[in-house]
């Protein structure tokens, strides 16, 4: 089930108690630098409910911690193609292809997210 927001640029998908459970333990091991242990539950939460683009974004984050930065930016991929507004996500995706050596790419997607930020 979707909700469209009144500015008609973002949804939201009704994420199940299960995702969002392994969603926050991802999220919570991750912020104590486990992030082999992270990266588990969060693709636990993706097999549960495979749109939930925020677990997408926070797979995303914790490859590129363990620099497996290719990965990561298909995951940013996929959370952007779920949710193509999230400028947090064009921002964190940038800063993986300008590690890579994609500086072109790279300031794109960053500029992108700096205007979504700033509602541009």
């Amino acid at each position: 089930m979707h909700i469209q927001y009144p500015d008609n640029r973002r949804s939201v998908v009704k994420i199940s108690h299960n995702a969002d459970y392994f969603y926050r333990m991802g999220h919570e091991s991750a912020r104590d630098g486990e992030m082999h242990q992270a990266i588990s539950h969060i693709d636990k939460a993706l097999q549960t409910d495979p749109d939930y683009a925020a677990a997408w974004h926070e797979k995303g984050n914790c490859l590129d911690e363990i620099g497996r930065c290719e990965e990561a930016v298909s995951c940013f991929n996929k959370a952007l193609e779920l949710d193509p507004y999230n400028a947090e996500t064009w921002f964190n995706k940038g800063i993986v292809l300008k590690k890579m050596g994609k500086g072109d790419e790279a300031s794109s997607c960053i500029n992108h997210g700096i205007d979504l930020a700033l509602g541009r």
